[in-house]
């Protein structure tokens, strides 16, 4: 059974409530308990297995005979009784005269009893009725409205009606007819329940015949289906609960239930005209459009408060729906908890006022950033029990909570979230309790610094093993501010000496609270693990480990760094004459294909060699080249005549050499002295490996006997490969004209 929110449901609900409580004798029956309250006398006569009412004193106003075996309705209590429950008993039928003696009558209840008719004119005398339950008799069918109505429609002082489960749990559906409670309309009622009654609809024009002084209305676990009805709830003008609950629930299968008999089943069969068949069939097929049309309206009471719509079997997709009434929305909580709303799109419009709202346990994976963009009051969002940690992850930019400017609870526990973006919660200001529990987070790194009231952050049961320093700062710096409270129970904290300082931070915080701490587990690589609890020998386990630790790692990192640098020396070294060279030349690639793109041409050497030489040879080699560029007309390179001025040394040297065809070395002593006259040599080598394919375009010239002896182990190669000429020993003219020809000849041929 499903209970709603109707005040006064039992007088003896309130009598538990009062003090100053006098026992007194005031039954005929001596297990009665009497007691005088405020002046007035209250006799309880629950569950004492009596099967006729006992006689009362004149004086009682309020009588309890429930859950005894009454098998009819008691006629010889005091004519001046206010209230009177006489449920969970056996009676059968409440006749016309039933009731006829109790006029003054304010709350009766008559629930869950064997009823099988309640007959037309049982209420007519009792115009003071306030509180009417009949409840749980479920042989009587929703058909005993009629007659109720009927018998109150002059009655100016009822205020609840609790009709719950009428109707046989496993019967056919239910219409409610205008004719059901026309006649209420004349009343003061501000309770209506109808809860548990199979209606699957009500009959265009019932809403519009309630009462304008309605404010509760419940209906709850029926199979209510979408049809023109939806359309009138905007004409409760000061309902401010409504309770959609329950719809199309399963329902336990209880033996009592299971072989009620269901009269009713077989009478609206036969009474259903075909007429009637087809327009409710109609209903059901024109209604269904209505969840899938691009902007659905739905009208609202204008004073509603509160709506539950949890516990529903409805498959859906909330769409773009703007909520009307005839004035400004005052609809401040929404419950749609345990329902199946696989996504929340939106946007829904009509719902400013809003501050609580409850969508856990919907089986939703997806939120539209334009869901909430309405939702400007809201205080309190529950998402649990969701799958929106996929949809969370790619909302980089913080579009899905971005206008919820006055949120201060958000609770986003087991939605199988791995991680956060950094924008996730940016625009929460206002944030004071985030849940994340049940989740798979295996750091928590999202900024919370701008939520300056948050005073709790559940992390309980996550993957978290640490937090970085920079996120302990940030809770530090809040709890300078407000008392924060944060939970990591049934996290693996991880133990070891990376995670020395966050341990120490958890054990010496003295702003914040953290919950749960003996529940905390520290793991050590070894998967073994110690209470925090244990905080002494936590600490000095650590400090140790860490300490040898440390030594160890300065020790590692010295020689990583020492072998590294050694490392890095050694090929540096080796590949120096490389590297300069590549260097070079790649500058000088660069001047001429962006300051110089002109000096581009077919020919890309300017000399045919580059003469290598050094100072002290400079008389010698100035005359052979002479000789040489008149004999046979070469452009020959030498560095007192064409390097560049303003031009570094390294930089002439190396432009020469990869301008020119060929490069020849004068080697003496002295060439083997000169710092430059072996750059020049090396960078000649590097030109042949590197720039030519390997071309022979570097000889000698051994000016000096005996000079290719002393040349460094990593020239033998021109040795072996007898890439040298040597210079006649003596002053033989023939001799010497012979060595200019040869060297003539040699360069000549590479043009």
């Amino acid at each position: 059974m499903v209970n709603f929110v109707l005040h006064g449901l039992g007088f003896f609900v309130i009598t538990t409530t009062l003090i100053q409580v006098q026992a007194l004798d005031c039954s005929s029956n001596e297990r009665c308990v009497c007691h005088k309250l405020n002046g007035k006398l209250w006799a309880n006569c629950k569950h004492l297995h009596l099967a006729t009412a006992p006689s009362f004193s004149s004086e009682v106003i309020g009588i309890n005979l429930a859950d005894n075996i009454l098998s009819s309705f008691p006629t010889k209590l005091p004519v001046n009784i206010l209230y009177l429950n006489v449920s969970k008993n056996n009676l059968v039928n409440v006749t016309e005269d039933s009731l006829a003696s109790y006029s003054s009558l304010r709350n009766l209840s008559i629930s869950e009893n064997l009823l099988h008719t309640i007959e037309l004119g049982s209420f007519k005398n009792s115009s003071n009725l306030v509180h009417l339950d009949i409840s749980g008799n479920q042989e009587l069918t929703l058909e005993v409205l009629a007659n109720i109505s009927s018998d109150l429609r002059k009655s100016t002082s009822i205020r609840v009606l609790n009709f719950e489960k009428l109707q046989c749990t496993y019967g056919v559906s239910f219409i409610v007819k205008k004719y059901h409670m026309a006649d209420l309309k004349h009343t003061s009622l501000e309770e209506l329940n109808l809860a548990s009654n199979r209606i699957n609809s009500l009959e265009l024009g019932v809403l519009t015949e309630l009462p304008k002084s309605l404010k509760y209305l419940n209906l709850a676990n029926n199979v209510l289906s979408f049809g023109f009805y939806l359309l009138e709830f905007g004409t409760l003008f000061n309902v401010i609960s409504i309770n959609a609950s329950f719809q199309s629930s399963f329902h336990q299968i209880r033996l009592k239930d299971f072989f009620t008999r269901c009269k009713d089943t077989q009478a609206v069969c036969a009474n259903l005209s075909e007429n009637e068949h087809g327009e409710m069939t109609a209903k059901k097929r024109l209604s269904l459009p209505l969840l899938t049309q691009f902007n659905v309206t739905v009208f609202l009471p204008p004073n509603l408060k509160t709506l539950y719509f949890h516990d529903n079997l409805y498959k859906m997709t909330l769409q773009n729906f703007v909520l009307k009434s005839v004035k400004a929305p005052v609809l401040s909580k929404v419950y749609f908890q345990n329902n199946i709303i696989y996504e929340l799109n939106g946007p829904i419009t009509g719902i400013e006022r809003v501050v609580y709202a409850d969508f856990s346990n919907n089986f939703c994976s997806y939120i539209s950033p334009r869901f909430f963009q309405d939702f400007e009051n809201l205080s309190y969002l529950d998402l649990s029990h969701n799958a929106l940690g996929e949809n969370l992850e790619n909302d980089v930019e913080g579009e899905i909570f971005q206008n919820l400017f006055v949120l201060k609870f958000l609770n986003l526990t087991r939605n199988r979230i791995v991680r956060l973006p950094k924008k996730i919660f940016w625009n929460l200001k206002q944030l004071e309790n985030l849940n994340l529990s049940f989740n798979s987070l295996n750091k928590f790194t999202v900024p919370v610094s701008h939520m300056d009231r948050l005073s709790y952050l559940d992390l309980s049961y996550n993957q978290i093993s640490s937090m970085s320093r920079e996120t302990r700062d940030i809770l530090d710096a809040i709890s300078q501010k407000n008392l924060l409270s944060v939970n990591l129970k049934g996290n693996e904290l991880r133990c070891d000496c990376e995670n020395l300082d966050f341990v120490k931070w958890i054990l010496n915080s003295r702003n914040i609270n953290f919950r749960h701490f003996d529940d905390y587990v520290c793991a050590f690589s070894n998967s073994s693990g110690i209470p925090f609890s244990d905080i002494e020998n936590l600490l000095q386990l650590l400090e140790k480990q860490c300490s040898s630790y440390t030594l160890i790692i300065v020790i590692t990192t010295s020689l990583t760094i020492a072998v590294l640098t050694i490392t890095v020396s050694r090929i540096l070294y080796r590949y120096r004459w490389k590297l300069r060279y590549m260097y070079y030349v790649a500058r000088e690639n660069y001047k001429i294909n962006v300051h110089r793109p002109d000096a581009l041409s077919n020919d890309p050497y300017h000399f045919d060699a580059f003469v290598s030489y050094a100072d002290e040879d400079r008389t010698f080699v100035i005359g052979l080249v002479k000789h040489l560029e008149k004999e046979f007309n070469l452009r020959l390179c030498i560095h007192n005549r064409d390097f560049i001025p303003g031009t570094g040394i390294a930089e002439n040297i190396t432009n020469a050499i990869h301008n020119s065809r060929k490069t020849f070395c004068i080697m003496t002593s002295h060439f083997l002295d000169s710092y430059w006259c072996m750059f020049e040599l090396n960078m000649a080598r590097m030109e042949a490996i590197y720039s030519r394919n390997g071309e022979n375009v570097l000889f000698l010239v051994a000016l000096e006997k005996g000079i290719m002896k002393k040349l460094p182990l990593s020239f033998m190669d021109l040795i072996e490969s007898k890439s040298y000429i040597e210079f006649p020993e003596g002053e033989d003219e023939d001799e010497i004209t012979a060595f200019r020809s040869k060297l003539g000849d040699t360069i000549r041929r590479s043009v």
